[in-house]
């Protein structure tokens, strides 16, 4: 007869069996050993760049409606033209650096011609400024001179007008006149001036110049004879020229030979000097002259 086998509740805790304990101790340690392994030294993953050699060989297959432009007979930029655009979505390829320094260098040289446009304008607004500058120079340069001019015209004229002033102031003092053919006709002197004409036009006739006559030469000559008191000659002045010396000299020469001439009459006694304003006109075709 079989004896029926009970069990018995355990009298001692887990933690107090050695053999318990010392196989959960090294379980820990192992564990804990891995785990930092594990995270210490990094692994190689699934996402590690990995190098990939490809090799490309040519084909003798061509490859009818590719989606992308190197697929169609792995010519690519060779067909490039022909095909204007990627069968995708994608955004367009960037431009690539020489395009855009070849931008760069268009905006410079933009950059540059305003610079350049910029500095021609001020130089030229620079150079009106100095034109005007010299303008306004020389307009001011010219109005002082002109000033300048105009005082020292209005200083002879004063001068000659204070000349004049004296001189006839000396000419009363010294009793001194002067007279012309017109006023011969009227003033006191009118016997005295017709008695010198006729004396002069004689002498002067009969010593015609032949050279005057031979060139049939005219013209007319203005004289002053300054006479004193006595009818003696003091100078003969040449006036206006008729423009040919022989007839000039003819007409002094008529008044020399004619000298001495009467002495002033009773209606010049208050005359010291008589100043003689006489025409000598040469007439070619009588071969003679008049005095007027």
């Amino acid at each position: 007869m079989l004896k029926k086998k009970t069990f018995k509740p355990l009298q001692n805790e887990w933690w107090k069996d050695p053999i318990f304990v010392s196989a959960f101790t090294a379980a820990a340690v192992l564990h804990i050993s891995v785990l930092m392994v594990q995270f210490g030294v990094p692994q190689a993953t699934f996402e590690t760049t990995k190098e990939i050699a490809v090799s490309l060989r040519p084909s003798d297959t061509t490859v009818e409606d590719a989606d992308y432009l190197a697929q169609a007979d792995q010519q690519g930029s060779g067909k490039f033209r022909e095909k204007h655009r990627m069968s995708t979505d994608m955004p367009a390829p960037m431009v690539d650096q020489d395009s855009g320094e070849q931008a760069q260098q268009a905006l410079d040289k933009i950059q540059q011609k305003r610079e350049l446009n910029f500095e021609e304008k001020v130089l030229m607004t620079t150079l009106s400024w100095q034109k005007q500058a010299d303008e306004n120079q020389r307009k001011k340069q010219a109005e002082e001179l002109q000033s300048q001019f105009s005082a020292k015209a209005a200083m002879v004229a004063s001068i000659e007008a204070q000349y004049l002033q004296r001189q006839q102031n000396f000419s009363r003092q010294q009793k001194i006149k002067t007279i012309d053919g017109v006023q011969a006709k009227q003033d006191d002197t009118a016997a005295y001036m017709e008695k010198f004409r006729q004396k002069v036009e004689f002498y002067g006739n009969q010593n015609y110049p032949d050279q005057a006559r031979a060139q049939n030469l005219a013209g007319e000559v203005q004289l002053m004879v300054i006479l004193n008191s006595s009818g003696g000659i003091r100078a003969i002045r040449l006036l206006e020229s008729s423009g040919h010396p022989v007839l000039d000299e003819a007409a002094k020469a008529s008044v020399r030979k004619a000298a001495p001439f009467a002495h002033f009459d009773s209606k010049m006694k208050d005359i010291s000097e008589l100043r003689v304003v006489r025409t000598w006109r040469f007439d070619p075709a009588e071969a003679e002259f008049e005095v007027n």
